[in-house]
Protein backbone atom coordinates (compact mmCIF):
# COMPACT_ATOMS: atom_id res chain seq x y z
CA UNK A 1 0.00 0.00 0.00
CA UNK A 2 0.96 3.56 -0.31
CA UNK A 3 2.49 5.66 2.53
CA UNK A 4 -0.13 8.64 1.74
CA UNK A 5 -3.04 5.96 2.16
CA UNK A 6 -1.87 3.23 4.59
CA UNK A 7 -2.92 3.33 8.34
CA UNK A 8 -2.85 7.53 8.16
CA UNK A 9 -5.85 9.56 7.80
CA UNK A 10 -6.06 11.64 4.81
CA UNK A 11 -5.73 14.97 6.42
CA UNK A 12 -7.89 16.80 3.92
CA UNK A 13 -5.92 18.22 2.02
CA UNK A 14 -4.07 15.48 -0.24
CA UNK A 15 -4.94 14.46 -3.58
CA UNK A 16 -4.53 11.08 -4.80
CA UNK A 17 -4.14 9.93 -8.66
CA UNK A 18 -7.44 8.66 -8.77
CA UNK A 19 -9.00 12.11 -7.31
CA UNK A 20 -6.85 14.60 -9.47
CA UNK A 21 -9.30 15.99 -12.54
CA UNK A 22 -7.18 15.95 -15.49
CA UNK A 23 -6.09 18.90 -16.44
CA UNK A 24 -7.11 20.72 -13.13
CA UNK A 25 -9.96 23.03 -13.79
CA UNK A 26 -9.95 26.75 -12.57
CA UNK A 27 -12.33 27.55 -9.62
CA UNK A 28 -14.12 30.78 -11.36
CA UNK A 29 -12.04 33.84 -10.94
CA UNK A 30 -9.95 32.53 -8.09
CA UNK A 31 -6.04 32.79 -7.88
CA UNK A 32 -4.38 29.19 -8.47
CA UNK A 33 -0.54 29.10 -8.10
CA UNK A 34 1.86 26.21 -7.98
CA UNK A 35 4.38 25.48 -5.36
CA UNK A 36 7.23 22.82 -6.76
CA UNK A 37 9.08 20.68 -4.28
CA UNK A 38 7.41 22.18 -0.79
CA UNK A 39 9.48 19.59 1.42
CA UNK A 40 8.34 19.96 5.10
CA UNK A 41 5.67 22.13 3.77
CA UNK A 42 6.59 25.31 6.10
CA UNK A 43 6.87 28.00 3.53
CA UNK A 44 3.47 26.35 1.80
CA UNK A 45 1.29 26.42 4.62
CA UNK A 46 2.11 29.56 6.07
CA UNK A 47 1.67 31.34 2.47
CA UNK A 48 -1.89 29.58 2.29
CA UNK A 49 -2.81 30.68 5.43
CA UNK A 50 -1.39 34.25 4.44
CA UNK A 51 -3.25 33.89 1.27
CA UNK A 52 -6.83 32.78 1.50
CA UNK A 53 -7.79 34.32 -1.59
CA UNK A 54 -5.10 31.64 -3.53
CA UNK A 55 -6.00 28.32 -4.47
CA UNK A 56 -2.76 26.94 -3.64
CA UNK A 57 -1.16 23.42 -5.23
CA UNK A 58 2.09 21.69 -4.03
CA UNK A 59 3.90 19.44 -5.98
CA UNK A 60 6.49 17.22 -4.56
CA UNK A 61 8.08 13.69 -5.02
CA UNK A 62 8.09 12.67 -1.97
CA UNK A 63 5.78 10.83 0.06
CA UNK A 64 6.88 11.51 3.65
CA UNK A 65 6.93 15.48 2.94
CA UNK A 66 3.29 15.42 1.63
CA UNK A 67 2.61 13.89 4.90
CA UNK A 68 4.23 16.44 6.91
CA UNK A 69 3.27 19.14 5.24
CA UNK A 70 -0.46 17.92 5.16
CA UNK A 71 0.08 17.29 8.74
CA UNK A 72 0.87 21.09 9.38
CA UNK A 73 -1.81 22.42 7.17
CA UNK A 74 -4.67 21.53 9.90
CA UNK A 75 -7.89 20.86 7.17
CA UNK A 76 -6.99 24.38 5.11
CA UNK A 77 -9.58 24.43 2.61
CA UNK A 78 -7.12 26.42 -0.18
CA UNK A 79 -4.35 23.87 -0.23
CA UNK A 80 -4.09 20.72 -2.30
CA UNK A 81 -1.32 18.76 -2.07
CA UNK A 82 0.06 16.11 -4.91
CA UNK A 83 2.70 13.51 -4.96
CA UNK A 84 4.24 13.57 -8.35
CA UNK A 85 7.37 14.82 -10.27
CA UNK A 86 6.29 18.41 -11.50
CA UNK A 87 9.11 18.72 -13.67
CA UNK A 88 7.86 15.80 -15.68
CA UNK A 89 3.94 16.19 -14.91
CA UNK A 90 3.09 20.22 -14.66
CA UNK A 91 1.68 20.66 -18.06
CA UNK A 92 -0.53 17.02 -17.27
CA UNK A 93 -1.96 18.57 -14.37
CA UNK A 94 -2.83 22.10 -15.44
CA UNK A 95 -4.51 23.31 -18.54
CA UNK A 96 -2.79 25.80 -20.99
CA UNK A 97 -2.97 29.62 -19.26
CA UNK A 98 -4.39 28.21 -15.89
CA UNK A 99 -1.66 29.21 -13.35
CA UNK A 100 -1.35 33.21 -12.10
CA UNK A 101 2.10 31.79 -10.42
CA UNK A 102 4.67 29.38 -10.51
CA UNK A 103 6.90 29.09 -6.85
CA UNK A 104 10.17 27.18 -6.48
CA UNK A 105 12.29 27.70 -3.01
CA UNK A 106 15.04 26.04 -3.24
CA UNK A 107 15.43 23.51 -5.55
CA UNK A 108 18.34 21.37 -6.12
CA UNK A 109 20.69 23.35 -8.80
CA UNK A 110 21.94 19.68 -9.95
CA UNK A 111 25.54 20.23 -10.81
CA UNK A 112 26.44 17.71 -12.79
CA UNK A 113 25.94 17.79 -16.57
CA UNK A 114 24.70 14.64 -16.61
CA UNK A 115 21.63 15.71 -14.50
CA UNK A 116 21.00 19.36 -16.58
CA UNK A 117 18.42 18.32 -17.71
CA UNK A 118 16.70 18.58 -14.38
CA UNK A 119 17.29 21.84 -13.56
CA UNK A 120 14.38 24.44 -14.36
CA UNK A 121 17.29 25.92 -16.62
CA UNK A 122 16.20 22.93 -19.04
CA UNK A 123 14.44 24.00 -21.93
CA UNK A 124 10.98 21.63 -21.64
CA UNK A 125 10.72 23.39 -18.04
CA UNK A 126 10.52 26.85 -19.28
CA UNK A 127 8.22 25.64 -22.09
CA UNK A 128 5.86 23.71 -19.93
CA UNK A 129 5.95 27.34 -17.18
CA UNK A 130 4.89 29.14 -20.79
CA UNK A 131 2.10 26.98 -21.15
CA UNK A 132 0.63 26.56 -18.41
CA UNK A 133 1.43 30.41 -16.80
CA UNK A 134 -1.26 32.84 -17.87
CA UNK A 135 -0.42 36.14 -19.77
CA UNK A 136 1.23 38.37 -17.20
CA UNK A 137 1.54 35.16 -14.84
CA UNK A 138 4.84 34.92 -12.81
CA UNK A 139 7.73 32.20 -12.17
CA UNK A 140 9.85 32.94 -8.81
CA UNK A 141 12.62 30.86 -7.92
CA UNK A 142 14.23 31.22 -5.00
CA UNK A 143 18.20 29.96 -4.06
CA UNK A 144 21.52 30.36 -2.20
CA UNK A 145 23.81 29.06 -4.94
CA UNK A 146 24.56 31.91 -7.21
CA UNK A 147 26.14 29.97 -10.50
CA UNK A 148 22.26 28.58 -10.59
CA UNK A 149 21.06 31.63 -10.34
CA UNK A 150 22.62 33.36 -12.67
CA UNK A 151 22.00 30.63 -15.30
CA UNK A 152 18.43 30.67 -14.31
CA UNK A 153 18.81 34.40 -15.40
CA UNK A 154 20.81 34.36 -18.46
CA UNK A 155 18.54 30.82 -19.91
CA UNK A 156 15.27 31.23 -18.49
CA UNK A 157 15.23 34.75 -19.36
CA UNK A 158 15.99 34.15 -23.48
CA UNK A 159 13.13 32.42 -23.27
CA UNK A 160 10.91 34.06 -26.14
CA UNK A 161 7.79 34.03 -23.37
CA UNK A 162 9.66 34.72 -20.42
CA UNK A 163 10.75 38.47 -19.10
CA UNK A 164 12.94 38.41 -16.27
CA UNK A 165 11.53 41.40 -13.98
CA UNK A 166 13.65 41.05 -10.94
CA UNK A 167 17.01 39.76 -9.94
CA UNK A 168 17.32 40.57 -6.36
CA UNK A 169 19.98 39.56 -3.41
CA UNK A 170 18.52 38.94 0.02
CA UNK A 171 14.81 40.27 -0.61
CA UNK A 172 12.38 40.81 2.65
CA UNK A 173 9.74 38.31 1.68
CA UNK A 174 6.81 37.88 4.47
CA UNK A 175 6.96 34.15 4.63
CA UNK A 176 10.12 32.22 4.40
CA UNK A 177 11.70 28.66 4.82
CA UNK A 178 13.63 27.24 7.90
CA UNK A 179 16.78 27.16 5.85
CA UNK A 180 16.60 30.51 4.78
CA UNK A 181 16.51 32.17 7.83
CA UNK A 182 19.73 30.30 9.12
CA UNK A 183 21.44 31.04 6.01
CA UNK A 184 20.89 34.41 5.99
CA UNK A 185 21.68 34.72 9.87
CA UNK A 186 25.03 33.15 8.71
CA UNK A 187 25.23 36.11 6.49
CA UNK A 188 24.71 33.60 3.46
CA UNK A 189 23.11 35.30 0.04
CA UNK A 190 19.96 34.54 -1.13
CA UNK A 191 18.73 35.33 -4.69
CA UNK A 192 14.97 35.93 -6.01
CA UNK A 193 14.40 35.83 -9.62
CA UNK A 194 10.78 36.80 -10.76
CA UNK A 195 9.86 35.87 -14.34
CA UNK A 196 6.71 37.15 -15.95
CA UNK A 197 5.23 35.38 -18.76
CA UNK A 198 5.34 37.99 -21.63
CA UNK A 199 1.50 38.81 -22.92
CA UNK A 200 3.31 39.18 -26.51
CA UNK A 201 4.62 35.58 -26.55
CA UNK A 202 2.61 32.27 -26.17
CA UNK A 203 3.70 28.80 -25.92
CA UNK A 204 1.03 26.42 -27.38
CA UNK A 205 0.34 23.46 -25.59
CA UNK A 206 0.91 21.07 -28.90
CA UNK A 207 4.53 22.33 -28.34
CA UNK A 208 6.26 19.14 -28.69
CA UNK A 209 8.08 18.18 -25.37
CA UNK A 210 10.70 15.52 -23.74
CA UNK A 211 7.40 14.50 -21.54
CA UNK A 212 4.26 15.00 -23.35
CA UNK A 213 2.41 11.71 -21.67
CA UNK A 214 -1.32 12.86 -22.46
CA UNK A 215 -2.64 11.76 -19.36
CA UNK A 216 -5.64 14.13 -19.47
CA UNK A 217 -6.78 12.69 -22.66
CA UNK A 218 -8.25 10.11 -20.83
CA UNK A 219 -9.73 8.10 -23.42
CA UNK A 220 -6.53 7.14 -24.89
CA UNK A 221 -5.20 5.47 -21.59
CA UNK A 222 -5.96 1.80 -20.80
CA UNK A 223 -7.54 1.59 -16.96
CA UNK A 224 -7.82 -2.23 -18.19
CA UNK A 225 -7.32 -4.98 -20.25
CA UNK A 226 -9.34 -7.71 -21.45
CA UNK A 227 -6.72 -10.97 -22.21
CA UNK A 228 -7.59 -14.69 -23.80
CA UNK A 229 -6.99 -16.34 -20.82
CA UNK A 230 -7.39 -15.43 -17.09
CA UNK A 231 -4.00 -15.02 -14.52
CA UNK A 232 -3.32 -18.20 -12.14
CA UNK A 233 -1.25 -17.83 -9.10
CA UNK A 234 1.75 -19.38 -10.35
CA UNK A 235 1.71 -17.21 -13.37
CA UNK A 236 1.78 -14.22 -11.08
CA UNK A 237 4.16 -15.58 -9.05
CA UNK A 238 6.77 -16.25 -11.74
CA UNK A 239 6.76 -12.74 -12.66
CA UNK A 240 8.55 -11.75 -9.47
CA UNK A 241 11.15 -10.32 -10.31
CA UNK A 242 10.50 -9.63 -13.85
CA UNK A 243 11.29 -6.12 -15.41
CA UNK A 244 10.50 -4.54 -18.31
CA UNK A 245 11.37 -0.90 -20.29
CA UNK A 246 10.35 1.58 -23.20
CA UNK A 247 12.73 4.16 -23.44
CA UNK A 248 12.97 6.09 -20.05
CA UNK A 249 9.72 4.06 -18.86
CA UNK A 250 10.86 1.13 -16.58
CA UNK A 251 9.13 -1.41 -13.79
CA UNK A 252 9.33 -4.51 -12.04
CA UNK A 253 7.05 -7.06 -10.75
CA UNK A 254 7.00 -7.93 -7.27
CA UNK A 255 5.11 -10.29 -4.88
CA UNK A 256 1.60 -11.63 -5.75
CA UNK A 257 -1.19 -11.76 -3.27
CA UNK A 258 -4.93 -13.54 -3.84
CA UNK A 259 -7.98 -11.50 -2.54
CA UNK A 260 -9.54 -12.87 0.54
CA UNK A 261 -12.64 -13.91 -1.85
CA UNK A 262 -10.42 -15.82 -3.79
CA UNK A 263 -11.84 -13.97 -7.03
CA UNK A 264 -8.60 -12.25 -8.22
CA UNK A 265 -4.90 -11.93 -7.31
CA UNK A 266 -3.31 -8.62 -6.67
CA UNK A 267 0.63 -8.15 -8.70
CA UNK A 268 3.03 -5.80 -7.21
CA UNK A 269 4.32 -3.52 -9.20
CA UNK A 270 7.20 -1.03 -9.18
CA UNK A 271 7.24 1.98 -11.89
CA UNK A 272 9.95 4.65 -13.05
CA UNK A 273 9.30 7.49 -15.62
CA UNK A 274 12.61 9.35 -15.84
CA UNK A 275 13.61 9.01 -11.88
CA UNK A 276 9.53 9.44 -10.90
CA UNK A 277 9.03 6.36 -8.53
CA UNK A 278 5.33 4.75 -7.86
CA UNK A 279 4.25 1.55 -6.61
CA UNK A 280 1.03 0.43 -6.82
CA UNK A 281 -0.94 -2.77 -7.71
CA UNK A 282 -2.31 -4.54 -10.65
CA UNK A 283 -5.52 -6.34 -10.37
CA UNK A 284 -5.72 -9.87 -12.14
CA UNK A 285 -9.14 -11.62 -12.33
CA UNK A 286 -11.23 -13.78 -14.78
CA UNK A 287 -13.88 -11.88 -16.90
CA UNK A 288 -16.35 -13.77 -19.23
CA UNK A 289 -13.95 -16.99 -19.71
CA UNK A 290 -10.71 -14.84 -20.32
CA UNK A 291 -9.57 -12.23 -18.08
CA UNK A 292 -9.21 -8.76 -17.16
CA UNK A 293 -6.11 -6.92 -16.30
CA UNK A 294 -6.54 -3.77 -14.31
CA UNK A 295 -5.61 -1.10 -11.84
CA UNK A 296 -6.41 -2.12 -8.17
CA UNK A 297 -9.19 0.62 -6.65
CA UNK A 298 -6.00 1.34 -4.09
CA UNK A 299 -3.86 2.04 -6.51
CA UNK A 300 -2.06 5.65 -5.77
CA UNK A 301 -0.43 5.91 -9.09
CA UNK A 302 -0.63 8.13 -12.16
CA UNK A 303 -1.07 6.54 -15.44
CA UNK A 304 2.20 7.30 -16.74
CA UNK A 305 3.96 5.44 -19.68
CA UNK A 306 5.77 3.27 -16.85
CA UNK A 307 2.36 2.58 -15.44
CA UNK A 308 0.12 1.82 -19.17
CA UNK A 309 3.88 -0.16 -19.82
CA UNK A 310 3.42 -2.59 -17.05
CA UNK A 311 -0.49 -2.79 -17.77
CA UNK A 312 0.37 -3.93 -21.38
CA UNK A 313 3.22 -6.45 -20.03
CA UNK A 314 1.01 -7.80 -18.16
CA UNK A 315 -2.00 -8.23 -20.39
CA UNK A 316 0.67 -9.46 -23.59
CA UNK A 317 1.72 -12.71 -21.46
CA UNK A 318 -2.13 -13.47 -21.19
CA UNK A 319 -2.91 -13.42 -24.91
Amino acid sequence: MDVLTENCPRYGVILLPQEVPLPIPPEGNRRMELEIGFGNGEYTVKYARAHPEVMLFGVEVSPACVLRCARRAGGLDNLRLIRADARLMMRELFAEGTLDKVTMNFPCPWPKRRHAHRRVTARDFADSLAVVLKQGGTFELVTDDEPYAQEARDRLGAHPALVLENFETNPLRPVTTKYERRWLAEGKSIYRLTFVKNEAETVESSTPARYAWGLNQKESLPMHIRTERPATQGFAEALNGVSGQNGEARWAFGRCYASPQGDALLLEVFSIDDEFEQRYYLRLSERDGGGLVQMDRTANAFLTPSVRGALRDVASRLS
